[in-house]
């Protein structure tokens, strides 16, 4: 039943009579306009100077938690894992660089040593050489003086002993040249050995090297890894409490609803039953003499028919609204 057919029922309950369709209220208007001014007034000072109110008593938890917990993530900020590969071998690569310059550098502090005993042996060699041809042509002069101081330089003496001595040069000449051909011989050998020994010892640079930085890739790779997996763990756990709490403050705006509705409808069974009490039973009672009074003062179907359209008295008046209509319901039109 609406509100129009209950201020209807009442007032025929009281008077015996039907409430006619509609009346003329234009006059008392400004009135009625006046008392909702009024009324408004109250209801405003009422909740400026309430103390305690069993409806309002509630931290809204909706405005006190916020919606959501911002944390602060953890991202890794190291390299990608071809990052890691493309630095690690370039620094492996300059390692390597500089151990294969100090067995290019030995080598050629040693191969200078060796090719420096060359040209000291083909200096020796060409100095003895000179000295023996220079011995043999001091010879062959000493020999043609000699001969013809004695008056045989025609002679088949002179042609044996300069057979001789050529003979002589010449199986000097090639001990000399066989004596260098062997010392020259050894050191290119040596030379040799030297160059075999350092390209040996860049290939197992090569080979070290190359163990050497696939193990740090690995490790690099593997210590990478670790800090991701940790950051994802950190992470998640973040994430999760983030879940937990939109999960806790939902449920707690839910109970704490839940209350307010319950502890709403126990105050309003209350308020039913034994009326308003403390300060909102004075509040009220306020609004209800005035409301009475206004109303009283003016033809009870008129005031029936206002009390009927006028959409904020019952906000005002509360549970005193269906008391206020009672009461001019029974007065005398």
């Amino acid at each position: 039943m609406s509100w129009d057919d209950f201020t209807k029922k009442v007032k025929e309950f009281f008077t015996g009579k039907k409430t006619p369709e509609e009346v003329d209220t234009s006059q008392y208007a400004d009135g009625e306009k006046q008392l909702n001014d009024k009324l408004g007034e109250l209801e405003e000072e009422y909740k400026n100077n309430i103390k305690y109110d069993p409806e309002e008593g509630y931290e809204d938890l909706s405005d006190v938690l916020p919606e959501e917990q911002t944390f602060e993530y953890l991202q890794y900020t190291g390299d990608d894992e071809e990052g890691i590969k493309s630095k690690t071998k370039e620094k492996y690569d300059g390692l390597l660089d500089g151990e294969k310059k100090k067995v290019d550098d030995a080598l050629n502090t040693k191969k200078e040593g060796v090719e420096t005993k060359i040209d000291v042996a083909k200096d020796e060699y060409s100095q003895k050489q000179e000295q023996l041809d220079r011995d043999y042509a001091d010879f062959q002069k000493a020999l043609e003086k000699e001969l013809i101081k004695k008056g045989l330089y025609r002679s088949s003496i002179k042609q044996g002993q300069s057979d001789a001595a050529e003979t002589s040069r010449l199986v000097e000449s090639k001990s000399l040249k066989d004596k260098l051909s062997a010392e020259l011989k050894n050191l290119n050998s040596e030379i040799e050995r030297l160059q075999g020994e350092a390209a040996t010892a860049i290939q197992n640079l090569d080979l070290e090297y190359a163990q050497r930085l696939d193990s740090e890739i690995e490790r690099l790779l593997d210590k990478r890894a670790k800090e991701v997996a940790a950051i994802d763990k950190y992470n998640n756990t973040l994430k999760e409490k983030e879940a937990k709490y939109i999960e806790d403050r939902t449920k707690a705006i839910e109970e704490q609803l839940a209350k307010r509705q319950k502890d709403a409808l126990e105050i309003k069974n209350m308020e039913d039953k034994y009326g308003y009490a403390g300060q909102k039973g004075e509040s009220y009672q306020k609004r209800y003499d005035l409301a009475l009074e206004y109303y009283s003062s003016i033809p009870r179907d008129a005031a029936l028919q206002m009390l009927q359209q006028n959409g904020q008295l019952k906000n005002y008046l509360g549970n005193y609204y269906g008391k206020l209509i009672t009461e001019i319901a029974k007065k005398e039109n």
